[in-house]
């Protein structure tokens, strides 16, 4: 059966695999209909989500180039004078009087990601941990040719790309559930991706790389896997909570006598190696161990930063006008309502068991964040993709008869005003 064969795909079979329990393989029969079907039209397929998600991407690029940019395309860097010598800055790059964001700090790696130097080009790194984020930079100055002008362009060419990337890889989880392709769109539909995509940031090509070792996983591709999940880890650390995941659902297989050690291994074992040789590498050069600087300036005290986050921006709310506080709050809403519709489908979807577990662990994962993270009004949330990514995942996977799968036409829906609210605040505002 279509689903029997998903479920039983996943090489890191967890508990309930390894027992037979009877929810985490089902059939058709039984499910509702979840399971790999034939296409129902010519846009039941994910090159169609993902050529849907690419050209909004692009759109919305093109848009702000000229609105908000002015025709500059560095202006998607902010790179702030605090942190720049504008004399010593390639040509072209504009330098706003205030701190900059973090795409000043991917771009000054971009330039020439080998050059681990606290100042370079003109930026100074603010923290060691900036290094460990090079996949990004290391792509871009790759597609760049190492040429300088091309850097600001090819970082936005980078994060249109993944971001289509993200439609394809949504639709086929999408398939994979037994739903419409179409229905893989809400993964590139975080509000979150708008703007990485404006500030030169990671998580779009993070958030690709995972999802798609995740599918590597499912179709029993380790060495695929193992390449694109470390890729993924040195674009963004967060990737490893998914590494973790794996791991564990294997190790406990393995101690259950259910499963040897063998080449699946591989998909947690060479992330594992690759992270840690470049904290090691990052460690020689800076002096200091990058994880180690990244937790204690982005980590607090575990479940407090919601809280506080929460009733600091409450006090903020304007009843009479909608403005930045409210549309934190519709975010925080809608990232709270995915997340309890995904825990009420964990018992009931054909996610594979490491997936549910990852979905959990990066739940625990922001909150243990700093408030600063979790009340900032600029940054949409981006930080906390991939619990939305991993709770979509989960609600594609539920039979279509049941409450997670009505859960989902109702969530898409309130992410369209979430949508339009940030797009409009990225074309007229930084």
């Amino acid at each position: 059966m279509a689903r029997r064969r998903v479920a039983a795909s996943v090489m890191p079979d967890g508990p309930e695999l390894a027992t037979g329990d009877s929810r985490a393989i089902a059939t058709p029969g039984d499910s509702g209909g979840t399971g790999p079907r034939p296409p129902t039209g010519r846009a039941d397929q994910p090159a169609v989500a993902g050529l849907i998600a690419l050209l909004a991407a692009l759109g919305f690029a093109l848009a702000r180039w000229q609105t908000w940019a002015h025709g500059n395309i560095s202006r998607f860097i902010m790179v702030g004078m605090h942190f720049a010598t504008p004399a010593q800055l390639p040509p072209g790059v504009p330098v706003a009087p205030t701190y900059g964001y973090d795409g000043q700090f991917f771009y000054r790696l971009a330039l020439n990601p080998l050059n681990l130097s606290k100042t370079a080009y003109g930026i100074r790194m603010d923290r060691s941990y900036r290094y460990m984020r090079i996949g990004y930079p290391a792509l871009t100055w790759l597609l760049s040719f190492g040429q300088h002008f091309l850097v600001p362009a090819m970082l936005v060419t980078v994060n249109i790309a993944a971001i289509g990337a993200i439609g394809y890889l949504g639709g086929v989880f999408a398939r994979d559930g037994g739903r419409h392709a179409l229905a893989g769109l809400l993964l590139p539909g975080y509000f979150g991706l708008i703007t990485s995509l404006s500030r030169d940031t990671a998580e779009p090509l993070a958030a690709a790389c995972l999802l798609a070792g995740l599918l590597a996983v499912r179709a029993r591709r380790p060495v695929l896997a193992a390449l694109l999940l470390a890729y993924g880890a040195l674009t963004r650390e967060t990737v490893m909570v998914a590494v973790a995941a794996i791991a564990i659902v294997r190790v406990i297989g393995v101690l259950r006598r259910a499963q040897r050690p063998g080449q699946d291994d591989l998909v947690w074992a060479v992330p594992t190696g690759v992270f840690v040789a470049w904290q090691v590498v990052v460690k020689a050069a800076t002096g200091s161990i990058p994880l180690l600087a990244d937790g204690g300036r982005n980590a607090g005290s575990p479940f407090v930063a919601p809280f506080q986050a929460f009733k600091s921006n409450l006090g903020h709310i304007n009843m009479h006008q909608f403005d930045q506080y409210d549309l934190w709050f519709l975010e925080i809403a809608i990232l709270v309502l995915f997340t309890i519709a995904a825990l009420a489908s964990l018992r009931s979807t054909s996610a594979p068991v490491h997936e549910r577990l990852a979905f959990v662990l990066y739940l625990i994962e922001i909150c243990v964040v700093t408030p600063d993270t979790w009340s900032s009004l600029d940054a949409d949330l981006r930080s906390f993709i991939e619990v939305y990514l991993l709770a979509v995942i989960i609600l594609l996977g539920t039979p279509r008869r049941s409450r997670g799968a009505r859960f989902l036409p109702p969530l898409a829906a309130l992410t369209v005003p979430a949508l339009i609210l940030v797009t409009q605040k990225r074309l007229t505002g930084s």
